[in-house]
């Protein structure tokens, strides 16, 4: 069985596209559309990988939020940041939080399943 993923976007139809096509893979998926929701996920549920949306609804730059959230907690969960805003200065803000991946919105589907792959130890 693959790794377990946690996709976190205030999009439903994005997260239901994201959904169906990882669990298409043989990936477990959960989602939740608020930081909330996901930490309670994550403190209940162990993820391989997070994939979180940069911008949440209420905070400008939620995503980054619950990086912190996850390194502070000492979790041993990936993390893959999607944003429609490609700023270098956000990327390297990010990575500099312990963000593994960074994609830009819109990206393929193909192209967030071989992130997760590589991040979680399977085959790209």
């Amino acid at each position: 069985m693959k790794e377990k993923i946690l996709i976190v976007d205030d999009d439903d139809q994005l997260v239901s596209a994201y959904r169906d096509y990882l669990s298409g893979l043989g990936y477990p998926v959960d989602s939740a559309g608020e930081i909330e929701e996901a930490q309670t996920l994550l403190s209940h549920f162990q993820y391989s990988v997070v994939i979180t949306d940069l911008r949440l609804s209420r905070l400008s730059f939620g995503g980054l939020e619950l990086v912190k959230f996850i390194r502070d907690a000492s979790l041993a969960t990936r993390v893959v940041v999607l944003t429609a805003y490609g700023w270098p200065e956000l990327k390297a803000e990010a990575t500099n939080q312990g963000v593994d991946a960074f994609l830009r919105k819109p990206m393929r589907l193909s192209d967030l399943a071989k992130t997760v792959a590589v991040l979680s130890g399977g085959a790209a």
